[in-house]
């Protein structure tokens, strides 16, 4: 699943937008709204791609890595479904590592 995310004026605000609301979000609410972003699946809807950015800076802020890949600033992509495990994120059956 990727996006290729080309900004447009106004990105920047909204982003920030998103990024206040998630801050507010504890880890598992985090770890909830990606794994339900996984779920449905990059559907290429402009907005979905700031929220993701949004996201992407949310987790590396509360736990220093992002399950979100952004590649050359502009290619975005989920990597797959994660848990909380004490206060980090791993991904489930370790289908995945950092």
């Amino acid at each position: 699943m990727e996006f290729l995310f080309i900004q447009r004026p106004g990105d920047r605000e909204k982003i920030m937008e998103f990024l206040g609301t998630f801050k507010k979000n504890s880890k598992q609410e985090l770890v909830t709204h990606y794994n339900s972003s996984v779920t449905t699946g990059i559907v290429g809807v402009h907005t979905q791609a700031q929220m993701l950015v949004a996201l992407h800076n949310a987790f590396g802020a509360t736990f220093g890595k992002s399950p979100i890949k952004i590649e050359e600033n502009i290619i975005i992509s989920l990597t797959g479904k994660i848990e909380l495990i004490g206060e980090e994120w791993q991904y489930i059956n370790n289908s995945k590592t950092i």
